[in-house]
């Protein structure tokens, strides 16, 4: 009486499907393949100057946002002033102390510094307050370039000139503001 089973495994191979099946012996040390081997590139995101089309960027896992001017202002003056605030919050005090001052002489936000002077010329005021209110809002004025330039800018004058309608505009509402409202 035999004590074979006609299951027992007896012996193994290695089948090769790129090979139509073919069987290797099972000692076989290695196999020839092609593989493709992830490689880390730089892609341009550029040709000739313009940017690559929205299709070859969503192959690449990239898409296209656009933010509007209001946005990125908003954001732009939002982290200014955060900055501001996590510092002694100098800036924004200065900036409502211009605005104060041009509230007072009735002028637009974005008033030119000779349209300010003129204003002050014509305030019905006497001489020595208008020198004062002239001398005061050169001093705030002052104030706001330096501020800008703690917070890290690379032109605090231009970007007085240029920019204090602006900070006026996204100007953090006050506690009391949001209190009343």
């Amino acid at each position: 009486m035999s004590t074979e089973n006609p299951n027992d495994i007896v012996k193994q191979t290695l089948i090769d499907s790129t090979l139509n099946g073919a069987e290797l012996d099972i000692n076989t040390k290695y196999v020839v393949r092609t593989i493709q081997v992830p490689t880390k590139m730089k892609i341009p995101l550029y040709r000739n100057g313009a940017i690559i089309s929205e299709k070859e960027l969503a192959d690449l896992g990239l898409t296209l946002k656009s933010y509007t001017r209001l946005e990125v202002e908003t954001k732009e003056y939002a982290e200014l002033y955060e900055r501001d605030a996590m510092g002694d919050g100098a800036l924004q005090l200065r900036v409502r102390q211009y605005k104060g001052l041009l509230d007072q002489l009735s002028l637009p936000y974005d008033a030119t510094q000779d349209l300010v002077m003129t204003a002050i010329q014509n305030a019905p005021i006497d001489d020595a307050t208008k020198a004062t209110l002239a001398l005061t809002m050169k001093t705030v004025y002052d104030a706001i370039t330096t501020n800008l330039e703690y917070l890290g800018s690379e032109m605090p004058h231009m970007d007085t000139y240029e920019k204090l309608s602006k900070l006026i505009k996204y100007l953090p509402k006050e506690e009391s503001d949001s209190e009343s409202v």
